[in-house]
């Protein structure tokens, strides 16, 4: 026993002496040289709902500025108001959080990210794809939901070719419409003719795999399709049911986890039609508030995945907590 207590005495005691040299002037330099990694772990994020595993992908994150926040409202009071939420008040910084179901049938992807030809700091779908555990050939269905370039640019790949090369897609017959055609060109305005151009490159790439589908239906296996336009014309949000348990994917009915929850009348400058898309947000907002359903958000802090909560005559967002388990 004397001897374990001795053998531990010193161990301190040694300790002791080594951290009293590392904070002295005999520390080594070397030591306090460690290079800044300025890096993240993978950014995937795993669990269960009933009995399907969906994995929530990130694609990455952009700045955009707070004019597109609240176009309907005096810039003053925004201001004022991301201030009170210790929110930077030029840009906010846009998450793209895309879920891939594994309903144990197929494996879904929910929209392709930005790809290689979008803004700095997106493009990240692929790699965090892979980290956590597939490939892109691994994917059997990609469902879409509206055709802004941080949703579908990622479709093909630097050589022009599928990115999920053996995937079907799914598409809302309004939301093809209106990118296959000139609809897009002809009613887009001027600052967002290059999503018009993005798509029209992409979409003959996949037309031959393409589904295009009438929301409020079932589209895939426990996947069932909510109308939401106004973000743009055919826009889809998803319920995902498996057993007891269901989860809203927004997609971008709700764009910001303050703004949109307790002001769902600001109308992003996003929006094609402000009016419908306010329509669609409460739409969203309710059923989720109604059904308590775990809620995914694409932009919304990754892995943008919460609750809404009724907050008198609006709502508010509440953060799932992290879960180590999946």
């Amino acid at each position: 026993m004397s001897n374990r207590w001795s053998r531990r005495s010193a161990l301190r005691a040694g300790g002791a002496a080594l951290l009293s040299t590392n904070l002295g002037l005999g520390a080594s330099a070397a030591l306090a040289k460690a290079e800044m990694r300025k890096s993240q772990a993978p950014g995937f994020y795993r669990f269960m709902l009933g009995a399907f595993e969906v994995t929530v992908l990130s694609d990455g994150a952009y700045p955009l500025p707070t004019d597109l926040l609240a176009i309907n409202q005096p810039k003053e009071e925004v201001l004022k108001y991301l201030q009170s939420n210790f929110l930077d008040v030029d840009q906010r910084l846009s998450h793209v959080n895309i879920p891939l179901i594994n309903t144990g049938e197929e494996l879904i992807l929910v929209d392709v990210g930005g790809g290689t030809g979008w803004l700095d700091g997106a493009g990240r779908l692929t790699e965090n794809l892979q980290a956590s555990g597939y490939a892109p050939e691994d994917v059997d269905k990609v469902i879409v939901t509206h055709g802004h370039p941080d949703h579908i640019w990622g479709l093909i790949d630097d050589f022009d070719e599928p990115a999920f090369p053996n995937a079907s897609y799914i598409f809302s017959e309004k939301e093809w419409e209106f990118w296959a055609t000139k609809k897009a060109v002809e009613t887009l305005p001027e600052a967002f003719q290059s999503f018009a151009a993005g798509a029209s490159r992409r979409l003959p790439i996949i037309e031959d795999q393409t589904t295009q589908v009438k929301p409020e239906k079932e589209i895939a296996s426990g996947v069932f399709a909510l109308d939401t336009p106004g973000h743009t014309p055919g826009h889809m949000s998803l319920q995902v049911k498996s057993g007891s348990e269901s989860l809203i994917v927004t997609a971008d009915a709700i764009t910001h986890p303050y703004v949109s929850f307790e002001h769902p009348d600001w109308w992003p400058g996003t929006d094609t039609d402000p009016a419908m898309g306010e329509k669609s947000r409460r739409k969203v907002l309710e059923l989720a508030a109604t059904d308590q359903s775990l809620v995914l958000s694409y932009h919304i802090s990754f892995p943008g995945l919460g609750r809404v909560a009724r907050a008198g005559n609006a709502y508010r967002w509440v953060p799932e907590l992290w879960r180590w388990k999946v």
